[in-house]
């Protein structure tokens, strides 16, 4: 590898005035800067990070640790609403993953110190509960889609009761008012929070809640998750008084009871049966026919704030709820025309 010396020698100046260039002191002519400039591009060399941390310049480095944003397509939004910020601001985004374990949290979090990270981010694929034990008193650390039982750090999570509520008032206002909810597992963080948002629409539309509308979309099946989708959808379809719209707990529920609803049980969406998912993972809202109504996970904005924060002098102990767009397509039926 090429030294400060090589490039001092192409540029023909000295190590000082080339080192003194690097750790950006004033007193270099424009022309010499240029040369150096030229001579470093030449010889393709770089400073060493670790060096310059250690003489106290900063590295502006983000760090991100994940167990599995980058490989999940419809949560990568975090990713790159981070990256947005940190390529506004100068600065590097250094991403490590768990696996899903969070044994390997502390070692990527000792890692990332070594490398003098100003701040760390920890982002989860699903909303959920985490247990921080380090102590983060000089590298700040801020959580995105994950939560401390009790909050000690910046916290950035999806408004999943808002999203839910919007979502069952949209349909309300389109004269449905036997609304179906098929959620996700009970144990997970989102599945109670949305439910709620779907009650309080129904309290503040004066509609009365019927418990034989709500039912679980998902099964513990190692092979198929909606194994017993199409019972389920059976049993709502056979009441007495059956619903006019089903809310799916995501969009790959929603694709599913697509498929069950229309291909098995012969109902034509929207005009028998409205349907709506959650997450808008383009990939199936967009290319369901008709395309899919659904509410955004706000991942991108989520992720634009982590960094925001990270960089900020303020990390002060608070939770963020960003809200999600409820975004209208063609499988929701007006009732009113």
């Amino acid at each position: 590898m090429n030294s400060i010396k090589d490039v001092a020698a192409l540029a023909g100046v000295s190590v000082k005035t080339v080192s003194r260039i690097l750790n950006g002191y004033e007193g270099v002519s424009p022309k010499t800067a240029e040369k150096v400039d030229k001579a470093m591009k030449e010889l393709e060399y770089y400073p060493s990070a670790a060096a310059q941390a250690l003489k106290g310049v900063g590295a502006g480095i983000v760090s991100l640790i994940t167990d599995s944003l980058t490989t999940t397509p419809y949560s990568y939004g975090i990713v790159a609403g981070i990256q947005d910020i940190c390529e506004k601001n100068g600065l590097l985004l250094m991403i490590g993953e768990t696996g899903g374990n969070m044994a390997n949290f502390s070692k990527l979090v000792d890692d990332f110190r070594r490398q003098r990270a100003q701040a760390i981010i920890l982002a989860t694929v699903y909303h959920r509960e985490v247990e921080i034990t380090q102590a983060f008193k000089q590298c700040p650390l801020i959580l995105v889609n994950c939560f401390e039982k009790n909050t000690t750090h910046p916290t950035i999570l999806p408004d999943d009761e808002k999203g839910a509520f919007d979502a069952t008032s949209h349909l309300i206002s389109k004269g449905h008012t036997r609304i179906a909810s098929l959620t996700l597992f009970e144990e997970m963080v989102a599945t109670d929070l949305r439910l709620q948002g779907y009650k309080t629409a129904h309290k503040e539309h004066n509609i009365e809640i019927d418990n034989d509308l709500i039912r679980r979309g998902v099964f513990r099946d190692d092979n198929d998750e909606f194994v017993d989708l199409e019972d389920v959808l059976r049993e709502l379809m056979a009441l007495p008084n059956p619903p006019t719209a089903i809310m799916c707990g995501n969009d790959k529920m929603a694709m599913r009871v697509f498929m069950l609803v229309r291909g098995v049980m012969g109902y034509k969406i929207p005009e028998q049966i409205s349907i709506v998912g959650y997450d808008n993972y383009k990939m199936i809202a967009e290319n369901l026919v008709p395309k899919l109504s659904t509410v955004t996970l706000p991942y991108f904005s989520m992720g634009q704030l982590a960094a925001k924060l990270a960089i900020s002098e303020d990390q002060t102990a608070e939770t963020h709820k960003v809200s999600g767009e409820f975004v209208e397509r063609l499988s929701i039926l007006n009732k009113h025309n």
